[in-house]
């Protein structure tokens, strides 16, 4: 498993206004492109070709800076475990309610 990247949550003023203005950039530039398709004017290779690039230089242009956060495998983990418990609470509540035993998880020993 490799580390992902994720919009942050949390953003500066500055960084707010980078963006807003960086979205706007690409959906003209998008809505340029395809007007351009549906003239006729590019192909739909191109098209896909053009908006994968499109989206590329946004997504780079966004991590540069500090739009994105990297997510380890390790945070990643930590996140889906820490999900899982609530889940399985909220299972256990219900089960408990209508007469049913609790579940519980336990870690595979090899």
């Amino acid at each position: 498993m490799q580390s992902i990247w994720r919009p942050k949550v949390q953003l500066t003023e500055k960084q707010r206004h980078d963006k807003f203005q960086k979205d706007g950039e690409y959906e003209i530039a998008h809505l340029n492109l395809t007007a351009d398709f549906k003239a006729g004017r590019i192909t739909q290779t191109d098209f896909d070709t053009q908006h994968a690039k499109q989206w590329n230089d946004y997504l780079e242009w966004s991590k540069a800076n500090g739009l994105y956060e990297e997510v380890t495998p390790e945070q990643q983990l930590k996140e889906a475990e820490s999900g899982l418990d609530m889940q399985l609470k909220t299972v256990n509540e219900i089960r408990l309610a209508i007469g049913k035993p609790e579940i519980e998880t336990k870690e595979k020993v090899k």
